[in-house]
């Protein structure tokens, strides 16, 4: 678990073709040329690809296309300034063609240069835009970049030229992202009109199925359970679209109070998931171990090796997902001082690029990934990761990042920047397991969906925070969702206080704050703090036992 969640991008691109390319050459030879060159990158015959991008750039110089296709190649390679530099002539040659600012913007965003990226969006917003494709194009960067009124009009755009009758995937793909963009933006009326509309138009859409189900607390009157049923009745070939159904079912069952139908159902998708995975937990129980073992006393003794930043603005919110950080967030974030970043991928992306330029041979192992981190130059880690968050995090005076999985990195975090701040969240136990167990990931936290290999990651989570307490004392302010929603005014004065922020009385009316939220949190957010998921695990206790026993046997209460 301890790895980087890089940047990734489609292999296969359509080819794009200019007519600005030598009129006394036959375009039948540039276009074979082209499509055999494409076909070596789709193939990802790399010698092959390299050398069919250099003999047509030397074929035909003034011809952008090449230089758009060896810039992509490079950055599937990850080398990202020759990247830069080659999309660079595609520019200079053709700088009215829309598709080569949006893949600089690309290869801007995988270096982490936000900045730049953002910059240059602004000139794309000028392009004259009256086909489906730049639509779509534009309003996925403009997703990319967290501009989401863009994005949503560029979706509104291409929904308007599509033709749903000719089309009807490509159009409730649209309305699916649409109705993404607005779900951040706690718009869940339109999101949800968007979703049905999608499902009409495609029905086999079983992401947006489940994605109708979590906007709000279905009822005895209003709910989607016999079409969902439906939907498993007739059969589903996808086997993730069969779990989507499976969730979406056992979340709005739950709703309506009907809870052994419920974990019947979580069972079932889960259980079709795990199927379909290769992972073994006691890899990730190994690395959380090896983190404890190299991250000891005699680490942090060494002086020498701490940076001296006295950078103050990062806030680090952190722990197991579904545990109620994103509450916390909304607290946070809702002082005026404050910015939310989101969870950033930054922390780790800086990590793994100072590994990479320090030791250009591959990490063979997750050990010897640990070990390697272990002897990083920390204060250019805080610095690299500080100028990866801009510009958003310089518009205040300090920002939270509220990726779950920097847990695993508190060490380097507090060894890169020693002023930052770090809070803990944490859950009941089977409250906190049942809340990951019922939540389809996106990506990552494959022990989600076992009982058995959930309990037996959170112990070994729980013995890495243990382990991070010792270590590092009165550097980690732990914080209980329980808590939180018991005594909201209490607990968010001793946040603020650990945070040295001034108390502001909007911080407890966090549900006024209409900031983004991408977690899967962010149909909740905008409520008042509520209390009703404390204890749902007791609902299913029957079904939890054997979990309940695994943690009770590691010394973990669970009463």
């Amino acid at each position: 678990m301890l790895t980087a969640v890089l940047f990734m991008l489609e292999t296969v691109m359509l080819k794009n073709t200019s007519a600005n390319a030598a009129p006394l050459i036959n375009r039948n030879t540039i276009e074979l040329a082209l499509d055999k060159l494409w076909h070596n990158i789709n193939q990802k015959n790399v010698p092959l690809a390299q050398k069919s991008c250099q003999d047509f750039n030397r074929i035909y110089p003034k011809n952008p296309d090449g230089w758009y296709a060896t810039s992509f190649l490079a950055l599937q390679l990850k080398q990202f300034n020759v990247a830069l530099s080659l999309i660079d002539k595609a520019i200079d040659i053709q700088a009215t063609n829309l598709e080569w600012p949006l893949h600089k913007i690309n290869v801007l965003l995988a270096m982490q240069d936000k900045s730049s990226a953002i910059l240059l969006s602004k000139t794309v917003e000028n392009y004259s835009v009256h086909n489906i494709k730049s639509c779509a194009d534009l309003a996925v960067m403009f997703t990319n970049l967290a501009n989401y009124q863009q994005a949503s009009f560029y979706y509104q755009r291409a929904i308007k030229l599509s033709d749903s009758q000719k089309h009807p995937k490509q159009s409730a793909q649209f309305y699916f992202n649409l109705a993404s963009i607005e779900r951040y933006q706690g718009k869940l009326i339109p999101c949800e009109k968007h979703l049905n509309n999608a499902i009409s138009l495609n029905p086999s859409d079983y992401e947006a199925y489940l994605l109708r189900s979590s906007l709000t607390k279905q009822t005895i009157a209003r709910n989607h359970i016999d079409e969902l049923k439906q939907c498993l009745i007739k059969g589903i070939d996808s086997p993730m679209g069969q779990c989507q159904v499976n969730y979406a079912l056992a979340k709005e069952l739950e709703d309506c109070q009907l809870f052994d139908q419920s974990f019947e159902q979580l069972n079932q998708g889960a259980a079709l998931r795990r199927s379909h995975m290769q992972y073994n937990v006691e890899n990730d129980i190994a690395t959380l171990k090896q983190i404890s073992t190299t991250f000891n006393d005699n680490f942090f003794n060494n002086t020498e090796t701490v940076s001296k930043s006295t950078n103050n603005q990062a806030i680090f919110i952190l722990g197991l997902p579904r545990t109620g950080s994103t509450l916390v967030e909304r607290i946070i974030s809702n002082h005026d001082e404050v910015f939310s970043a989101g969870e950033l991928n930054n922390f780790a992306l800086c990590m793994m690029e100072q590994i990479k330029n320090n030791c250009p041979s591959p990490v063979s192992t997750k050990a010897e990934l640990i070990l390697r981190t272990s002897q990083l130059d920390f204060e250019q880690l805080g610095k690299s990761y500080l100028r990866s968050t801009r510009p958003e995090t310089e518009t205040n005076k300090y920002f939270v990042d509220k990726l779950p999985l920097n847990s695993l990195y508190i060490g380097l975090i507090h060894k890169a920047l020693p002023k930052a701040k770090i809070i803990h969240v944490t859950r009941h136990p089977l409250d906190t397991c049942y809340a990951i167990y019922k939540q389809l990931f996106t990506e990552g936290y494959p022990f989600s969906y076992d009982l058995i290999e959930l309990g037996k990651y959170y112990i070994a989570h729980h013995n890495m925070m243990k382990h991070w307490q010792a270590v590092l004392p009165g550097v980690i302010h732990t914080i209980a969702y329980e808590d939180v929603t018991n005594n909201l005014a209490s607990e968010a004065q001793k946040l603020l206080a650990y945070c040295q922020l001034n108390w502001q009385d909007q911080c407890i009316n966090f549900e006024a704050n209409n900031s983004p939220s991408t977690t899967a949190s962010a149909s909740q957010v905008r409520q008042k703090v509520y209390k009703t998921s404390n204890g749902k695990w007791r609902r299913y206790e029957k079904q939890l036992t054997p979990l309940k026993t695994l943690l009770e046997q590691a010394g973990i209460c669970c009463d």
